[in-house]
């Protein structure tokens, strides 16, 4: 039972970080690849309020509005004058986001070691076995986000918008569907995830500079998932989760860092799109 907790609160936190690299990636047709920086920026901001003594009725809403105006900056400012150029135009300018986002941290942050202290510590009973009270509540508040962000892109009016703008931009102006607007929701929507996902790594870790990895191995989820599916990337994030898991138990720990990556080479060598994505996506790429 401590294992699947562990490896469920772990699969939680990717997928949520997942969700939001395949909805930018739908809708702008951008591999975001500053995800893992905008994750721990936004829960140093998180941890700083509580630490300032800050309520967490005040401290969360705040993060969360932090998050929403770092997506709305990030796409207006950065990314919105470059859509519709060659993918890798704006490949490379999440490149200096998470560059700029990085001296960002040591600038305000000084790059040092925060918890985020929710008074979850200790152990309760689950199955007859004793797990980390932490553990439980990052599983159930990811996989409730992971689940809030699915409600909102397949079953609300903004989520349907998305989906057109992602299958046909043309059509969807033509329609009269601001793209501007639906494309810059979905980088709030996305960057408020990675915020939520960031701030769910540090309540069970630590958040420091180096954490941002926690964003490539999200991408790896989704490359191994497929870039352009939500569903695969579900899967994705539990084959990333499960193999860390295995090879730092029966192997050693260093051996976690590995695992994805010879997992997603030997997938693309069998499906270079992913498990779940879709042959056209690759070509686009």
């Amino acid at each position: 039972m401590l294992a699947l907790v562990t490896i469920l609160a772990t699969w939680g936190v990717y997928a949520l970080l997942g969700c939001g690299i395949v909805l930018i990636y739908r809708t702008s047709r951008v591999l975001n690849i500053a995800q893992g920086e905008l994750a721990i920026m936004l829960a140093y901001c998180l941890a700083t309020a509580i630490r300032s003594q800050l309520p967490l009725y005040l401290a969360l809403p705040a993060s969360l509005a932090a998050g929403a105006a770092a997506g709305i900056i990030v796409y207006w400012i950065c990314l919105r004058r470059v859509m519709g150029e060659p993918p890798f135009v704006g490949l490379m300018v999440t490149v200096g986001l998470a560059i700029a986002v990085h001296g960002i941290m040591i600038i305000f942050f000084g790059g040092r070691f925060m918890t985020i202290d929710l008074f979850v510590a200790g152990s309760m009973q689950l199955g007859g076995t004793s797990v980390s009270k932490t553990d439980v509540f990052v599983l159930v508040g990811s996989w409730l986000s992971v689940g809030l962000v699915f409600l909102t892109y397949r079953l609300t009016k903004l989520g349907l918008l998305m989906r057109s703008v992602a299958e046909n931009v043309t059509l969807s102006a033509q329609r009269g569907v601001n793209v501007d607007r639906i494309v810059g929701l979905s980088w709030v929507i996305a960057i408020m995830a990675a915020g939520a996902a960031g701030s769910f790594h540090g309540v069970r870790a630590v958040i420091a500079l180096a954490t941002a990895i926690i964003g490539i191995k999200a991408l790896i989820a989704c490359l191994i998932g497929g870039m352009d599916s939500m569903r695969g990337v579900l899967i994705g994030a539990f084959l990333v989760a499960g193999s860390e898991f295995v090879a730092s138990r029966y192997f050693e720990t260093r051996y976690a860092l590995l695992a994805p990556i010879v997992l997603l080479l030997i997938v693309l060598a069998f499906r270079p799109w992913g498990l779940f994505g879709t042959a056209e996506e690759i070509r686009r790429v």
